[in-house]
């Protein structure tokens, strides 16, 4: 058992050697190797025991009976891996599948009873020759845990995990000589440390959670000591930083959000201009020239600058387009309102300017509400409150001849606001000849942002050679990744690259030149120009007014920027950025002065600012739509604070939800029963038991059944919901039973897929998780008919390829062939090879490992697809070779067996 325990330091060592750089200090690594210790120590113990015991047989093996129960073991071992790994189309159905298990099951168990003798007498009489070929295994099983499919398949990785801490006893037994006395000291002192390891398992693992840096390290590096990091958080939550109250608000005065509704008197005057905002797509902050890009990709936005007050910190709410550009409109931020059902009915520049006399209008793509578009039908349907709009794809001069023609007709007898939202940097991205950078996708991205910027300077001329004194401002929805963290595109995570924007508020005569280095957010800009307009301030906004900022008239309160995505939230202070995930309730602080790139943790250097901002962040996030008139109430009084984080998705809000199971009112305790069947956390179960048995509410109880059963703990009464005449109810129960694997429900799925208005894009994923578990080939029609949906189609691709259904090859192919989007394409790729998906795939493959971005992990596809043959050898002698010089590049030549493209 020690074996395990050597093994788990090994691999501790390692990784903190490997990447000590995102280690913040020496304490914290050896305070958090402490609190972690007797998680990983009684981890190992477990596994260990189990190695130990089968070494014990291995050695054995050569008599019957310890052959045969060595064998059984191992059978019943490969059984449980190949259970979990079992996927793709020969597999579908459950008599395959059971074939299959049974027989990796069968060829284990077969393999190491006839393997046995020789095995043991190898363990026994060349011990030297059987650590070597113990440590290469296990190094094998280490690595592939690391670098093979990292964060896919589960079970693949805890059965490389388990295997080797299983075999590290094997190890330590093979490098040391036989003594009873010896292992009797060993066994004791390993059994005192783990009964201490028991004894302190809990506090410690309440300490290791304040240690995110470290805590994040490992789960993303170590393969084992992450299992054992997610063990302490199992056993110990991270606990909630406590409220500052009013302290720290985001709306600049009082607590959060508050504001007044009295006349605003800003320190800026822009009474009586007309007003141009342009914002534009995607465009990152520092790909424009006045923010440092090393490319003239924006000449007519620097041209602005010149004479303008430049941002220097702006970020979005939220880096996705529905929800940012609806937050700039509305000074809050919508994604947390809108979830919880308030906020659809808020006023919007265009509908407050339009009270006091201006003539607004608007021309923007119907893509401004792609995401989630059921959530903004009321933005959608008042075409954000414009009283002009041109709703359609026009980009370039298009664009500018319908806005030039606006403003021949509109007249000059009222100010006007008119907002133009240039769509052409948003992914796919298309080169264009006048502005030719290379043919990366980075390269493409940056000739459409020169392109929108020659749009941009066009419409910019044509309003101030009409308008000469008018206010322009300059500014985009989110920004961009190029795998600046691990990703591509937007809407996935909230470091710099998707939320910082530019923003430019030129004003000639009325605002100076300047750089503004205070940290600002786009809900900031409604209060900005309402104070300097002398317009009341409604007191639902959320954004600060900047214009003392602007006029240095007094000293500010610090700015602050607050964003969030369905997994992570964002709090900016100075160069402080607090970025936390919340699912596990874990953050890391950033200080962009010395770490620009947000790389390394600085927690530890700034604990103090670390502790307030994250109060802070809770603080914002229980606000949300405390000011709201509209949205979900119980009984006139607003939700309680944990309902409104859960609502927003913060699973960390679990346990007091559970909590509110009871409260008095049962509109609470109906609310929290349905937030729980939305988080799907453990913790939440006995709660839900609880009401399940005793709530005298029908509704509390339904919810509660529900939420147990997506939980895996199946109640009679969903089955019931089924007939149920609600059609939510109904649609709920099919999804909680569907998930269990439970087919009952599957045509209500169907019909709810097909009604696609009737699901957001979290539920849509939901329902995709369901019928993978079903195998659902029913639906196969259905889901290859939504391959056209860009957001989903990657997960689309996966729930086929767990289907298993070879009839959805023709479409994921065609769809595969036309896919602009790279995530998108490793998903279709690998989805296709899992069908089994053959020369079909070549001519594709042949276009995407040509471009200049080629498709992640495409020689593997191809070889896996065995459309790919090296001339001159085996691949696994020319990859290593390939893969150590890939930086340089290497030229490989490659044939494609004939038939596989039709010409040899």
């Amino acid at each position: 058992m020690l074996g395990a325990f050597w093994f788990v330091g090994a691999e501790f060592g390692v990784v903190t050697l490997l990447k000590r750089s995102q280690i913040a200090s020496v304490w914290e690594l050896n305070t958090g190797a402490l609190w972690l210790a007797p998680s990983a120590f009684v981890a190992a113990a477990c596994v260990g025991l189990l190695g130990t015991g089968l070494y014990e047989l291995g050695l054995r093996a050569e008599r019957l009976p310890a052959r045969l129960a060595f064998a059984l073991l191992v059978a019943l071992a490969a059984a449980a891996s190949a259970f979990g790994v079992s996927t793709g189309r020969h597999l579908a159905d459950p008599g395959l599948r059971t074939l299959f298990v049974g027989s990796i099951a069968l060829s284990a168990g077969m393999g190491v009873y006839f393997g046995a003798p020789s095995m043991a007498r190898l363990l026994r009489g060349r011990r030297g020759l059987a650590a070597l070929a113990l440590a290469a295994l296990i190094l094998g099983l280490e690595l592939s845990n690391r670098f093979v499919l990292p964060r896919l398949y589960p079970a693949f990785h805890w059965a490389l995990s388990i295997g080797a801490l299983a075999l590290a006893p094997w190890f330590s037994r093979s490098t040391e000589g036989p003594g009873k006395r010896r292992a009797v000291t060993e066994s004791a002192a390993v059994l005192a440390v783990v009964a201490i390891s028991l004894g302190v398992l809990l506090p410690s693992a309440r300490r290791l959670a304040g240690f995110d840096n470290f805590r994040l390290l490992l789960l993303d590096e170590a393969p084992v000591l992450g299992r054992a990091v997610e063990l302490a958080a199992r056993l110990a939550p991270p606990e909630q930083a406590e409220s500052l109250g009013c302290a720290g608000s985001a709306g600049g005065t009082g607590c959060v959000g508050e504001a007044s509704g009295a006349l605003a008197t800003g320190s800026l005057d822009f009474r009586g201009r007309d007003v141009l905002l342009v914002t534009v797509d995607a465009l990152r902050a520092d790909h424009v020239g006045v923010y440092g890009a090393a490319r003239p990709t924006t000449p007519a936005i620097d041209r602005l600058a010149e004479d303008a007050a430049v941002f220097e910190h702006a970020y979005t709410a939220t880096p996705h387009t529905s929800y940012a550009l609806t937050s700039l409109m509305t000074g809050k931020y919508m994604r947390p309102l809108l979830l919880q059902g308030a906020g659809a009915d808020s006023d919007t520049w265009a509908s407050l300017l339009r009270t006091y006399g201006y003539r607004t209008a608007a021309f923007y793509p119907p893509a401004v509400f792609f995401i989630d578009t059921q959530l903004f039908s009321s933005f959608q349907r008042s075409n954000l409150g414009f009283e002009y709009a041109k709703v359609e794809f026009a980009e370039g001069e298009a664009r500018v001849l319908q806005v030039r023609d606006y403003l021949a007709t509109a007249p000059t007898t009222k100010p006007l606001f008119l907002w133009v939202h240039l769509f052409g940097p948003h992914e796919p991205y298309v080169a264009h000849a006048a502005h030719p950078f290379g043919d990366r996708d980075i390269d493409r991205y940056d000739s459409e942002v020169a392109d929108a910027d020659d749009t941009l300077g066009q419409v910019v001329d044509e309003f101030r050679r009409r308008r000469p004194t008018s206010i322009v401002i300059v500014s985009a929805d989110h920004g961009e990744e190029f795998g600046d963290h691990g990703g591509r595109y937007h809407g996935t995570t909230v470091y710099e690259e998707q939320l910082r924007v530019p923003l430019i508020i030129s004003a000639p005569g009325l605002l100076k030149p300047q750089r503004v280095g205070e940290v600002v957010q786009s809900v900031d800009l409604l209060p900005t120009l309402l104070g300097a307009l002398r317009i009341p301030r409604p007191p639902r906004l959320r954004g600060r007014d900047l214009g003392a900022l602007l006029s240095s008239k007094r000293a500010p309160e610090p700015g602050l920027a607050y964003a969030e995505t369905d997994e992570q939230t964002l709090l900016a202070h100075g160069p402080l950025r607090l970025i936390c995930a919340r699912r596990i309730g874990a953050c890391k602080l950033y200080d962009l002065a010395s770490d620009p790139r947000e790389e390394n943790d600085r927690t530890n250097m700034h604990s103090a600012e670390a502790d307030k901002m994250r109060a802070e962040l809770r603080e914002i996030s229980v606000s949300h739509g405390r000011y709201e008139s509209q949205g979900l109430r119980a009984e006139g009084k607003g939700w309680p604070s944990a309902l409104l984080r859960g609502l927003e998705g913060d699973a960390d809000a679990a346990v007091e939800v559970a909590g509110l199971l009871d409260d008095v009112d049962p509109a609470i305790r109906r609310k929290a029963a349905e937030v729980l069947f939305e988080l799907r956390r453990p913790e939440s179960a006995p709660a839900l038991r609880l009401a399940l048995n005793r709530d005298d509410a029908p509704e509390v109880r339904r919810y509660a059944a529900l939420a147990l059963t997506r939980l895996g703990e199946g109640a009679p009464l969903v089955a019931e919901l089924l007939e149920s005449k609600d059609l939510e109810l109904r649609r709920l129960a099919a999804l909680a039973l569907g998930e269990s694997g439970d087919r009952r429900g599957l045509a209500i799925l169907l019909d709810w897929w097909r009604d696609a208005k009737a699901r957001n894009f979290q539920r849509s994923r939901d329902l995709l998780e369901a019928f993978a578990t079903l195998k659902a080939k029913d639906a196969v029609g259905f889901l290859t008919a939504s391959l056209a949906d860009v957001r989903l189609r990657p997960y689309l691709a996966r729930c086929l390829a767990k289907i298993g259904d070879s009839s959805a090859r023709i479409p994921l192919t065609r769809a595969f062939a036309d896919e602009r989007s790279q995530t998108a394409r490793a998903e279709l790729a690998q989805a296709l090879v899992s069908l089994g998906a053959r020369e079909e795939l070549a001519q594709p493959l042949t276009r995407f490992l040509g471009v200049p971005d080629p498709l992640a992990d495409g020689v593997r596809v191809a070889t896996e697809a065995h459309i790919l043959v090296h001339v001159g050898g085996p691949s696994e002698h020319d990859m290593p070779r390939l893969r150590s010089r890939s930086e340089l590049g290497t030229r490989l030549r490659v044939v494609v067996p004939k038939g596989g493209n039709g010409q040899g």
